[in-house]
């Protein structure tokens, strides 16, 4: 299976909880853009307004390998500077605010997704399981949570609770993928290979001004033990996106027992951070409701022990002063609505079937959990 083989392959449109007014403080720009993620259309829209980023606020991001329509507010004196139109990006002013858009200000999103490069199994396969997708599937956080986790072993806000710093720091400025430059790449395996040896490591950072590793290593090449201060240098979103990974991923493993619990039969799919299980069918009459995420200070909760246990951890480790846990309640099960799908040939792969799904999801919730639970992979 082949997903957003090609842009429009992946299309996503927020729909905003706000009502736009006809004057206001706040600009209001509905912007669609293809190949670029939500920060660099907001540098686009930042200089088009002659606005610094303070002033710019979205209601959510969007994924850079998809066609997508989102919502931006812009603090400027002249809105007509937002209408404009360029090869992956344009721009059109819809109304304005008062106050500006903040992350959540949505209702959630609508999708269209086409999975291509399938076989007339795979397509028996996502015929078979279209009712049961309909009537709800687990509301997993899927992969794109975890981007943290690419190129290390293990969690980094782990690695924090439990107070070991280095290994934590390690992993952040030693992690290597393919989609890091060359430049990036040779950097963190030099300083993978020469650890401890700071004064080396900062003659390689020389000129990667206001990055991770230059942060890093230029703290430890002046306070050579202080991981836990080094571990602080990183921008504070970055940190902020650990720590939400790892309290997701606690979440997920607690929920997986949950569809084991409710469900006569599962099937498994791999994911960023280990394995989701689907039910092929809910037991008759199941209404899972809500189910907390991990906090330091939370009522008794026999799934919540039983997941801390294997990962060697205890309710007490979440109380941090590098973040604040909140116990949320998230609901178990993620129903699509208006849910759709049809099927045809594949024009862009020979012999190949294509299938199409439409739905809306509220915010929050993962569209490709529902392509997992519909092609089982």
């Amino acid at each position: 299976m082949k997903l957003r083989q090609i842009p429009d392959d992946f299309i996503v449109e927020e729909l905003p909880c706000r009502e736009w007014k006809s004057s206001g403080r706040y600009s209001v720009y509905k912007v669609s853009k293809v190949g670029m993620t939500t920060f660099a259309a907001e540098k686009v829209l930042a200089t088009h307004c002659d606005a610094p980023f303070k002033k710019i606020g979205f209601a959510g991001l969007k994924d850079t390998h998809a066609r997508a329509v989102q919502y931006f507010s812009v603090e400027t004196d002249k809105p007509e500077c937002g209408n404009f139109r360029e090869p992956h990006i344009s721009s059109e002013l819809v109304g304005y605010l008062d106050e500006p858009l903040r992350t959540g200000d949505l209702k959630g999103n609508s999708f269209i997704i086409a999975a291509r490069d399938l076989s007339e199994k795979d397509v028996a396969l996502a015929k078979k399981n279209f009712e049961q997708v309909r009537l709800g599937v687990p509301n997993y956080f899927d992969s794109q949570r975890f981007g943290s986790l690419k190129g290390v072993s293990g969690f980094i806000a782990k690695d924090v609770l439990k107070g070991d710093y280095e290994s934590a720091v390690k992993k952040v400025v030693t992690a290597t993928t393919r989609h890091q430059k060359s430049r990036v790449r040779a950097v963190r395996k030099f300083i993978s290979a020469n650890w401890g040896n700071w004064p080396s490591c900062l003659n390689q950072v020389e000129g990667l001004e206001r990055t991770v590793e230059g942060n890093v290593v230029r703290h430890l090449s002046e306070f050579p033990s202080d991981f836990k201060g080094a571990f602080q240098r990183l921008f504070r979103g970055i940190r902020e996106i650990f720590f939400s990974a790892y309290q997701s991923f606690i979440w997920n493993e607690c929920v997986k027992r949950i569809v084991r619990q409710n469900s006569k039969e599962v099937f498994s799919v791999d994911y960023e951070a280990g394995r989701l299980v689907f039910p092929r069918a809910w037991n008759p009459g199941v209404n899972l409701g809500t189910f907390p995420s991990v906090a330091p200070v939370m009522p008794e909760n026999k799934i919540i022990d039983e997941v801390l246990k294997i990962e060697g951890m205890q309710l007490s480790h979440f109380s941090s002063e590098e973040h604040i846990f909140i116990a949320r309640e998230r609901s178990v099960v993620l129903v699509p609505e208006n849910f759709e799908i049809s099927f045809g040939d594949d024009e862009l792969n020979k012999n190949k079937k294509k299938v199409v799904v439409k739905f809306f999801l509220s915010k929050g919730s993962y569209a490709t959990i529902v392509t997992k639970a519909l092609f089982e992979q």
